[in-house]
């Protein structure tokens, strides 16, 4: 979709065409550079399958017994990478610029399996605490790394959810996942950045857990997995909220026209006070329509600005 847009607008450069106010960098890159075919082995060790227009699947887990035992972690944003980093960063200084960070959770299923992690929070649990224990340290290490830069926020990516609740229940969650969290975030916070959180599905059980965290706003924010009424008048002076389109229904299912009122109504709900930032839920894939992604993008544009009261 990206080089479709591109096309479009006829432009290599769609931040500043389209006039973006955010610029996405990454801290430890997903896919090596160079990739040759259609698999990889990251710098985890995790092995990936049918690369294309997404990252892949993992096709093979590097720690296939409950035990970190023989296994290294790689280095945390090597040098050459934060020398990178720096140099992409004098590029569109006016943007609010978001680094990804990495992941916790989500890591450790691809190190481990999420089925086998699952059980591993009943049997191993010991094994669990230590896996995240270092998933926190070089993460905590990646932000040190990263202290200073032209930054303004770290995000993680970390998915928790599906369309109908946790993929683990909140106990487990608060027990696991919630303390590293904090650590992680109270680290974010003391080198002067915001913190932000990337997690798919509907996470609505535990929002009040990441605004105690300090995070100051989450993506994608699923309508089609969250009531988004109802987050923005519990939640929405404490949360930005960051996304709120449906890249799984309603842009590649609908018309140009109803895109544009499908804009209209989730800036009305999410946009009243601040606090949002509209965009599609995850990345557009092939099978949205070019003119679907033209109207969403020609819509928010003409309506910047706007009163959400005055909005059709």
């Amino acid at each position: 979709m990206e080089m479709r847009v591109k096309d479009y607008y006829h432009t290599e450069d769609l931040n500043n065409v389209l006039g973006n106010y955010i610029s996405w960098l990454q801290a430890v890159p997903v896919i090596p550079d160079g990739l040759i075919g259609d698999s990889y082995t990251d710098c985890f060790g995790v092995r990936w399958a049918n690369v294309g227009a997404t990252r892949g699947y993992v096709v093979e887990h590097p720690l296939a017994e409950p035990s970190l035992k023989d296994y290294e972690f790689p280095e945390p944003c090597p040098a050459k990478r934060v020398q990178e980093l720096k140099q992409s960063l004098q590029t569109d200084r006016d943007l609010f610029k978001i680094v990804k960070l990495g992941d916790l959770y989500e890591r450790a299923n691809f190190l481990r399996g999420m089925d086998k992690l699952m059980v591993d929070m009943y049997l191993h649990p010991d094994f669990v605490d230590d896996l995240f224990e270092k998933l926190l340290d070089f993460n905590i290490s990646v932000v040190d790394r990263l202290d200073g830069l032209s930054i303004d926020a770290l995000s993680l990516s970390d998915d928790y959810g599906h369309e109908r609740g946790l993929l683990i229940s909140p106990k487990l969650w608060r027990r696991f996942i919630k303390p590293r969290l904090l650590t992680l975030v109270n680290e974010i916070k003391e080198k002067g950045f915001y913190a932000f959180l990337h997690s798919d599905g509907d996470v609505s059980a535990i929002v009040p857990d990441l605004i105690e965290i300090g995070f100051d706003a989450i993506h994608p924010v699923q309508p089609e997995a969250m009531n988004l009424a109802f987050l923005k008048q519990k939640y929405g002076s404490s949360l930005t909220f960051f996304g709120g389109f449906s890249t799984q229904r309603t842009f590649p299912l609908s018309t140009p026209t109803e895109i544009s009122r499908h804009v209209a109504q989730t800036v009305k709900t999410l946009g009243k006070g601040g606090g949002f930032i509209i965009s599609p839920g995850i990345c557009m894939m092939e099978d949205v329509p070019l003119e679907n992604a033209v109207a969403f993008i020609e819509t928010v544009r003409n309506n910047r600005g706007v009163d959400t009261e005055e909005l059709w």
